[in-house]
């Protein structure tokens, strides 16, 4: 920064999704926080909850765990966030490597034989794109993880009581 100021801690990309949940307990440095699923996203048709979750049934509560940088309490309430890099680098391995892969390994077989081969050769090119995923992700996982944001006061209605 040219102004002399110190970026906060964390990560310096605004996060690209953020949501209040409320802190369940502690472990070590870590908080497992609660996300109640009935809020639906701002982008999702079905405000009462997720479609999956209608399909199935009621859906569990979503269980986090987070790096409890805030040094909040059980009972309180937090905003969590993703980074949109990780986020976006997520989308990438979850989706683009799987096709490359897949697609790499068709016509690799494709060119030793015909179609039995391209067959064989897209199975393979797949399954070493999701053994590739794998380590990324692992390598990756701080990048991806959310993190805590701030503090803020709990949601009117249901959820916050």
């Amino acid at each position: 920064m040219s102004d002399g100021r110190v970026p906060p801690p964390g990560r310096q990309d605004a996060p690209v999704a953020e949501r209040p949940v409320r802190v369940e307990s502690l472990e070590g440095g870590f908080a497992w926080v609660v996300a109640d699923r009935a809020g639906g996203c701002s982008g999702c048709p079905e405000k009462g909850g997720c479609g999956h979750a209608a399909l199935l049934g009621e859906a569990p509560p979503i269980r986090l765990k987070v790096d409890n940088r805030l040094n909040a309490k059980p009972g309180e309430w937090v905003a969590i966030g993703l980074p949109s890099s990780g986020l976006i680098a997520s989308f990438g391995v979850a989706y683009g490597l799987p096709v490359l892969g897949f697609l790499a390994g068709t016509l690799a077989g494709s060119a030793f034989g015909g179609t039995a081969a391209a067959m064989l050769g897209g199975a393979c090119g797949l399954g070493l794109a999701f053994l590739a995923g794998r380590r990324l992700c692992a390598a990756g996982r701080g990048r991806t993880a959310p993190e805590m944001l701030r503090k803020v006061p709990p949601p009117a209605g249901p959820c916050g009581t």
